[in-house]
C-alpha cells in the first residue's frame, strides 16, 4: 500500500501481459529518460530456419555518446510465467539477435521511421558522434562486439529470477519492475525505479503534478510502503 494523511493507494495486479505494455507506454518518459527511445512494435528476429522469436520492443540507450546501446525488450507478468520460460525467452532473443543482426537493423529502422521525433533524434546524435546517418548509427551499434543487451520489465522480481537473469547469462540483462496501484477514486499511481537512474546523464525534473498518473517510487516523506 501507498498511503498518505490525505489517501492511500492499494496494489492492482495487472490481469493481461497488454495491461503491463500499456503501462510501459504510459510511463516511458520517466522510466527511460530522454535519452532514450522506446519502440514497442513486435516484429519477428531470427535467422531463416533457426531460432525466431517476437521481441515486445527495443529501448535505444543514447544517454552515452561514446557506448549507445540497443536493448532487446521483454514484458512478463511473474504471475504468469514460470522462472524457466522468461529464462529461456531472454536466452532464445540473444541467439535470434546475433544470428540476423542485419533483420534486427532494418526491424529497427522502420520503426523508427514511422516516429518523426525518434527518427530525429538519431539523426541529431549520428551527426554528433561522426555517423553518417541513422543506418550507419544502428549498424555500429548492433554490429559491435557484445552487442545483445536484454531489457524485462515485470511486475514483481524475486532473488531467484534475478540472481539467474543477473549473474548467470554472460550478457547484460537489465530488470525492471513497474507497480500499479489505485486509489478509490480510481486515481492510478505507477511505482518503478528509473532505468540505470545511476548511471544517467542529468535530466530535468519531471513534475507530477503535471503527470498525474506516473510517480517515482515513493518516499518516506510523501507516500509510505507497507
Amino acid at each position: 500500500m501507498l498511503w498518505n494523511k490525505n489517501e492511500k493507494y492499494t496494489l492492482v495486479p495487472y490481469d493481461l501481459e497488454s495491461e503491463l505494455e500499456d503501462a510501459v507506454n504510459e510511463v516511458k518518459e520517466a522510466l527511460f529518460g530522454p535519452n532514450r527511445i522506446y519502440l514497442d512494435g513486435k516484429k519477428k528476429i531470427g535467422k531463416k530456419g533457426a531460432t525466431n522469436n517476437l521481441p515486445d520492443g527495443y529501448l535505444i540507450d543514447l544517454t552515452n555518446s561514446q557506448d549507445p546501446k540497443i536493448f532487446v525488450v521483454e514484458n512478463d507478468l511473474a504471475s504468469h510465467q514460470h522462472l524457466k520460460h522468461i529464462a529461456v525467452q531472454i536466452l532464445e532473443f540473444s541467439l535470434s539477435f546475433e544470428s540476423s543482426k542485419v533483420k534486427v537493423k532494418n526491424v529497427i529502422k522502420e520503426m523508427l521511421r514511422k516516429r518523426d521525433e525518434d527518427w530525429a533524434t538519431c539523426e541529431a546524435f549520428a551527426k554528433k558522434t561522426g555517423k553518417e546517418n541513422v543506418d550507419f548509427l544502428l549498424e555500429s551499434i548492433i554490429h559491435k562486439p557484445d552487442a545483445f543487451n536484454a531489457l524485462l520489465i515485470i511486475d514483481e522480481v524475486g532473488d531467484e529470477l534475478e540472481t539467474v537473469l543477473i549473474k548467470r547469462f554472460k550478457f547484460p540483462v537489465e530488470v525492471v519492475t513497474l507497480k500499479k496501484f489505485k486509489n478509490d477514486a480510481g486515481h492510478i499511481l505507477y511505482e518503478f525505479e528509473p532505468f540505470l537512474n545511476e548511471v544517467s546523464e542529468d535530466t530535468e525534473k519531471v513534475d507530477i503534478s503535471e503527470i498525474d498518473t506516473i510517480v517515482v517510487p515513493a518516499r518516506k516523506d510523501g507516500f509510505e510502503e507497507t
